[in-house]
């Protein structure tokens, strides 16, 4: 089903706004989408495999939250098309959020609804649920969702020995952050295996439930981004009503696209779930972590 959220219009982060004029001619479909997207954006962990060492102002690349923002740093390396064909060292350093977001951007721009959305691949580490984002738009004929992988370019799909298409990723290989909170609530899953690099368990997938939380309601952060409420407070601290409170905002994410005023009274109900809308307050929390 199709969620009342307007997911055709863009949010704070996915608005080109002055830079708009760099992506205003372009295909329309999906699998364009993705190529233009995987063109300017490189994955900072994989940018060895394309034979880039990033700079330190690179680096910094990454912690540009908004589209705008990002179209603005390739406009300043002298690039003033998305189409333009891009070498990997010239492209924009981000994550699997940024791909994500990116390609979220480019569809709304066409009237194309789409989402990005926080959660867990099986299909990045074997026997691991690792951190990963992707990218959900809706199919009209099919009336359903697809989640598509937009970092997955030709290499990483052989590098991962991918079985599926990313243009089409089947549910059991990504599960989005309040499947993955529950089916661990339940015990259906081993906590222990869900994270990334050194984190793990409840205290990872409270913060990508709180991140898909968020990113429904068009605010997608990253997973550095800290504010006070759970994104800060160690999980050793949280006490019943705190598990609950994210068993409610899980189950509230599953039904976004049948009630969103679900989700949208939960979060705004709860400020330490609740993106702030002043930027400023947010602080970078484990920088050189992810």
């Amino acid at each position: 089903m199709k969620s009342t959220i307007d997911y055709t219009k863009h949010g704070i982060m996915t608005d080109p706004k002055s830079m708009r004029f760099m992506i205003s001619i372009y295909p329309q479909s999906l699998e364009e989408i993705v190529r233009l997207t995987q063109n300017i954006c490189l994955h900072r962990h994989w940018a060895k495999r394309y034979h880039v060492t990033p700079t330190q102002k690179q680096e910094a690349e990454i912690y540009l939250r908004s589209v705008e923002e990002k179209l603005k740093v390739l406009h300043a390396k002298g690039i003033n098309s998305i189409s333009t064909p891009l070498l990997p060292n010239q492209r924009i350093l981000g994550i699997c959020r940024d791909f994500s977001v990116i390609a979220t951007a480019l569809c709304r721009e066409v009237g194309i609804a789409a989402r990005p959305r926080c959660g867990f691949a099986d299909y990045l580490e074997e026997g691991l649920f690792i951190d990963h984002w992707v990218l959900e738009t809706y199919n009209d004929k099919e009336q359903r969702w697809v989640m598509v992988d937009v970092q997955l370019d030709e290499l990483q799909r052989e590098e991962l020995n991918c079985d599926f298409d990313s243009n089409n990723v089947p549910a059991p290989r990504f599960i989005n952050a309040a499947e993955a909170w529950l089916g661990c609530r339940h015990g259906n899953y081993d906590p222990s295996k869900f994270g990334i690099y050194t984190y793990w368990g409840y205290e990872y997938l409270a913060c990508n439930l709180i991140l898909d939380a968020n990113a429904l309601l068009k605010m997608p952060l990253y997973p550095w981004d800290y504010w006070e409420g759970y994104k800060n407070l160690p999980i050793d601290q949280w006490n019943d009503a705190d598990y609950e409170s994210m068993d409610t905002l899980a189950h509230a994410i599953l039904q976004v696209d049948k009630n969103p005023q679900i989700l949208i009274e939960h979060i705004k109900n709860n400020p330490r779930i609740k993106a702030p809308s002043d930027l400023s307050v947010i602080y970078n929390g484990f920088q050189e972590s992810v």
